[in-house]
């Protein structure tokens, strides 16, 4: 129970800190840029940063779970492969909505 706490406690920790810090990647110029490219920094930066290292973790959580001899570990390893997919694939997701609605 202990060292799944650490995982969450770990992964909170991660994506706290990359949006704590995120303001200065995000700054496109001295007196700061309009509130559009600003969210579309933000997002490519969630889709570029945070899900790839969400995914990575929830692998390696899953793979941990399947060594120590889980038995829902093969189902864990099935959602996260799902959630990447989609999440790997949100930039054309994204990019078929805008197209959609004339974006």
């Amino acid at each position: 129970m202990i060292s799944k706490n650490i995982w969450v406690v770990g992964l909170v920790a991660l994506v706290g800190g990359m949006l704590l810090f995120a303001d200065p990647a995000l700054a496109q110029g001295f007196g700061g840029s309009g509130f559009e490219s600003r969210i579309k920094g933000f997002t490519d930066n969630i889709i570029s940063v945070i899900l790839p290292a969400v995914a990575i973790l929830g692998l390696l959580y899953a793979a941990l779970l399947a060594a120590s001899g889980d038995e829902g570990a093969k189902r864990r390893m099935v959602l996260v492969v799902i959630a990447s997919v989609i999440g790997f694939l949100a930039p054309v997701i994204i990019r078929w909505f805008q197209s959609a609605v004339g974006g």
